[in-house]
């Protein structure tokens, strides 16, 4: 049951900050009126490459600091 709280608390905090980092984007690219900064999305999915590997390499879903 502690695992699965784990898994659950990593996928809302990347969660989140995913939702931060686009709408974010999303107001730069409004404002500046330039398509070319739809390209910095490219750190937002790889946070997904990033929980994969804390998921699988890690007992409670977070690095230890």
């Amino acid at each position: 049951m502690c695992r699965l709280l784990n898994i659950l608390l990593a996928l809302l905090s990347r969660f989140l900050f995913a939702v931060h980092g686009v709408v974010t984007v999303w107001r730069v690219v409004e404002v500046k009126g330039e398509p070319l900064y739809w390209l910095l999305l490219t750190g937002v999915a790889l946070l997904g490459v990033e929980m994969a590997v804390t998921l699988k390499c890690t007992r409670k879903a977070e690095w230890k600091w």
